[in-house]
């Protein structure tokens, strides 16, 4: 399996076991990547979007430079907003772990751990993110 179907596999059944059915409830489930260089994509993507709550969750993967970033995409007149996920989760006090950590420690698995680490926090914490009346501050 290469990279792209990997990422994709692994945040995609990640999603399904912590959250069921994107369609069941209203969630639209999205996944991009760079044309490949070396063959192998520079960046990877899979997004989470509420269309009704006007919010996404954007996990991203720069496999040149091995680096993962988390974000939660709030569309505010005009513009949107980005938010880091790590710097929330710190901030609210839901871990101590980043990006960083799990990719230091994610081994073959490191996508799997990825997903399972954010999709982790979110269905024990704030399992309401993607809605429109979730507290951010």
């Amino acid at each position: 399996m290469g990279i792209t179907a990997e990422y994709q596999s692994a945040f995609a059944s990640s999603f399904q076991e912590f959250f069921g059915n994107a369609k069941d409830i209203g969630w639209e489930l999205y996944h991009l990547s760079s044309e490949p260089e070396n063959d192998f994509p520079s960046w990877l993507t899979f997004t989470i979007r509420n269309p009704l709550g006007g919010r996404a969750l954007v996990f991203r993967y720069h496999h040149l430079e091995h680096k993962f970033y988390a974000h939660l995409k709030v569309q505010v007149i005009p513009g949107e907003e980005n938010w880091s996920l790590d710097q929330l989760f710190h901030k609210k006090g839901y871990t101590d772990l980043d990006a960083d950590d799990i990719l230091s420690s994610g081994g073959e698995w490191l996508f799997f751990s990825l997903a399972r680490h954010y999709f982790g926090i979110i269905i024990s914490y704030c399992p309401r993110i993607l809605e429109p009346d979730y507290f951010l501050d």
